[in-house]
């Protein structure tokens, strides 16, 4: 039935003692190893490597995007959750946008806006926030020079780099959004076309505009794109253009620092960024796998991959549900991940349950347990609230995303994900910034969880974890690739702390997604596999991971710290450019 495979897992995993790094970008992951070695720790190989990523992928995380940051401070025995997730400016609203009517069932938005105001445009911008969170870890935890750890940006984007296959492919698809946007097409479509990739030689890529603000917050910091000129120039070409983001929402911006949020599993810890996002969405998962006994089951069995895409299932009807910003919106966080509510949800998941009871697959098929009796989590909260209506948050469904991972030789260590594809019409000129569409990632109608609201953090996909045992972090991981970063990233943990997987094993391990209407299944598990689980009632489609844009599964990375060997091993994805390194 399944097709073999014809691909091989072709990256080698890296062993190290001093200091391991993997980044989407080999010359990122350079510069985050050269940091190491100059006598930085984990945090300024990652603010670099960070910084670098804006110059080299900036159609997957912008100096105007958003992410997380998990940092353990080996010294102080402690960790540390860095939120920079964007904020809709202080004057956005619902009444922003004209809503046409529904959005094609399954498909990435619930609702059709008016010339997609709330995609693309300067409607479109929440405040840029990857500047103030990079610099914010670097401040409160760097120990090197900021004009030191940012030398390797302000050189790519001043004298620029080579483009490579990807970028290449990137800008090909999205030339219609460039030729609507000159500021983008200056640099992206060199003579009207995508940049020559290599080994041709590369196309090199030079963006001054870039270069110039790097040096600039190199001396100045934050202020260099919250304040003065290049604050004043997003604030006028906002006005101009019909856009709320205002030089006020830029100063006033300011990243969240606290305690990560935990749950156990396999008798370790998982902690992830306290925010609306796909960390909560996984700790919730982690918890109703611990309630099933799932680390004891047969690995990749039929029993175990339907335990886990009913799971799976059933937080995704609690994230589309329940999940938005908690400053704004009544959310049920800690019933969400109390050990009482896993235990309720645990009870709907048995090997003897169907998959899809009841679904229409012009919907969702975790559709199904939005209004199940036991899917209530308020009932393990110390208040209740009013639930709010059972509608799907909106979610981009395509990847525009970067992870980075870095331990060093104190084991200090780091798990970021950075996101923020830059938005055609929205970005003013001269300044080096391109701005996000993240309002996309809201509902732009109100009475949801996810409403789009002045200052409010929309839901997204990202969900940098790190792995505790006795205390100590023993895995960094996270992933690009849209909602389907959730499922992969929670089957990868499993692999390593439950099933003794090395992380570049755990990589490339078979897997399967239900993110989406379909089971997505990997083509190389046994057809057996595969049959029992249609006879459970799956809709499964087999596929083929295969390189290019997007993908079938996420695209991970980690790095596990391996105490006992006093070493690190340290994986990557195997089919974009991504690359481990380690010394």
């Amino acid at each position: 039935m399944a097709l073999r495979t014809k691909w091989k897992p072709g990256k080698e995993e890296v062993v190290a003692q001093n200091g391991a790094v993997t980044s989407m970008q080999p010359q990122s992951a350079e510069a985050g190893l050269a940091m190491l070695k100059a006598g930085g720790n984990a945090v300024d190989a990652a603010v670099a490597m960070g910084f670098c990523n804006v110059v080299l992928e900036p159609y997957m995380a912008t100096i105007g995007g958003m992410g997380y940051m998990l940092v353990h401070v080996a010294s102080e025995g402690k960790t540390y959750a860095i939120d920079f997730n964007g904020r809709a400016p202080r004057n956005a609203n619902p009444e922003m946008y004209n809503v046409t009517g529904p959005a094609p069932a399954g498909g990435i938005h619930l609702f059709d806006v008016e010339g997609e105001a709330n995609r693309e445009g300067p409607l479109s911008v929440t405040v840029p926030a990857t500047c103030a969170g990079l610099c914010e870890a670097h401040q409160r935890f760097g120990v090197l020079p900021l004009k030191q750890v940012l030398e390797p940006a302000i050189q790519l984007a001043s004298d620029g780099f080579e483009a490579n296959w990807y970028l290449t492919l990137y800008a090909a698809n999205s030339m219609d959004a460039f030729n609507r946007d000159p500021y983008l097409a200056s640099m992206w479509l060199p003579n009207g076309r995508p940049p020559r990739s290599s080994p041709k030689p590369g196309q090199k890529v030079i963006q001054r505009d870039l270069g110039d603000l790097l040096r600039n917050i190199a001396t100045q910091g934050r202020a260099a794109m919250y304040e003065g000129e290049v604050a004043d120039s997003i604030d006028s070409f906002m006005r101009d253009n019909g856009g709320v983001l205002t030089k006020q929402d830029l100063s006033d911006y300011q990243p969240m620092v606290s305690e990560p949020l935990s749950v156990t599993y396999a008798g370790h810890e998982v902690k992830a960024v306290p925010t609306p996002s796909g960390g909560i969405t996984n700790l919730q998962t982690f918890r109703i796998l611990e309630s099933l006994g799932f680390s004891s089951m047969k690995h990749n069995s039929v029993e175990y991959f339907h335990t886990f895409i009913q799971a799976a299932r059933h937080t995704f009807a609690d994230r589309f549900r329940y999940l938005g910003d908690w400053e704004h919106s009544e959310v049920p966080l800690d019933g969400m991940l109390s050990v009482e509510y896993a235990r309720d949800i645990a009870g709907l998941v048995t090997a003897s349950e169907r998959a899809n009871v009841g679904v229409d697959y012009d919907e969702e098929p975790w559709g199904y347990y939005l209004d199940r009796e036991l899917h209530d989590p308020w009932r393990h909260q110390s208040r209740m609230a009013q639930s709010p209506v059972p509608v799907p948050a909106m979610d981009q469904n395509y990847e525009d995303t970067t992870q980075i991972n870095v331990v060093d030789k104190d084991r200090n260590a780091v798990s970021c994900t950075h996101t923020g594809v830059f938005t055609a019409g929205a970005n003013p000129p001269s300044t080096g910034v391109y701005l996000v569409g993240g309002i996309a990632w809201f509902l732009p109608q109100g009475g949801y969880a996810n409403s789009v609201a002045g200052w409010k953090r929309p839901l997204n996909n990202m969900a940098p974890v790190m792995v505790f045992k006795g205390g100590r972090p023993v895995l960094c991981q996270g992933a690009p690739g849209a909602r389907k970063i959730m499922n992969r990233g929670v089957q990868v943990v499993s692999n390593v702390v439950a099933f003794g997987m090395s992380p570049q094993e755990a990589l490339i391990a078979p897997t399967v997604d239900a993110s989406g209407r379909d089971t997505l299944v990997d083509s190389r598990l046994p057809d057996s596999t595969i049959q029992g689980l249609i006879d459970l009632g799956h809709r499964v489609q087999v596929v083929e991971e295969e390189p290019g844009m997007g993908g079938n599964f996420s695209r991970p990375s980690a790095i596990k710290i391996d105490y006992q060997r006093g070493v690190l091993y340290a994986g990557v994805d195997v089919f974009r450019p991504a690359i481990a390194l380690g010394y």
